[in-house]
């Protein structure tokens, strides 16, 4: 190979390499990536008790507004508070507290679904439990993901005397694909 050829061939591995980058800097994979975060703040009280629970509370804040700012949801939260000092005469209680979440981007919830199915019950609550628990059963069957639950419910028949209860409950959420 002669000089010409080998700087080519270095100018051409190095263009691929430069757009193999700019292509996976831009695409949504490197802007999205699912995982554990962590976040820390502090927070006193006029208690241990209370200087703890203000410092996790802080860094639950931290880690959610972090997870904001990436268009992520966090959830299996956990905290912890480490004590950092005392004020004089127990004025105040300072912790630093951490936050530790899995944090991810949530599907878009766009398909409507709903379902209706009879429950029944010894009472109308217990009724409307069963029947909101299997439709809500029909709509999860299909493997999605929902929010935004509701429901509605129509008497069926109630048995003399109140012994029992059957009622249609329909039920509605967001979900995804």
């Amino acid at each position: 190979m002669d000089k010409h050829s080998t700087r080519t061939l270095v100018g051409r591995l190095a263009g691929v390499a430069v757009l193999a980058t700019l292509g996976l800097a831009l695409s949504p994979v490197a802007a999205h990536a699912d995982g554990w975060r962590t976040a820390s703040a502090q927070g006193s009280g006029p208690s241990a008790a209370a200087g703890a629970a203000n410092a996790q509370n802080n860094a639950i804040a931290a880690l959610n507004a972090q997870a904001a700012q990436a268009g992520e949801v966090c959830s299996s939260i956990t905290s912890s508070a480490t004590w950092v000092y005392t004020a004089p005469g127990g004025a105040a209680y300072v912790y630093n507290g951490t936050a530790t979440g899995y944090c991810a981007v949530p599907p878009p919830y766009t398909v409507s679904r709903s379902a209706t199915r009879q429950g029944g019950g010894s009472s109308a609550s217990a009724a409307q439990a069963a029947g909101f628990t299997a439709a809500k059963a029909d709509i999860l069957a299909a493997g999605v993901s929902c929010t935004s639950w509701s429901a509605t419910y129509a008497s069926v028949y109630t048995a003399p005397g109140g012994a029992w209860y059957i009622v249609n409950a329909t039920v509605s959420a967001l979900c995804t694909n």
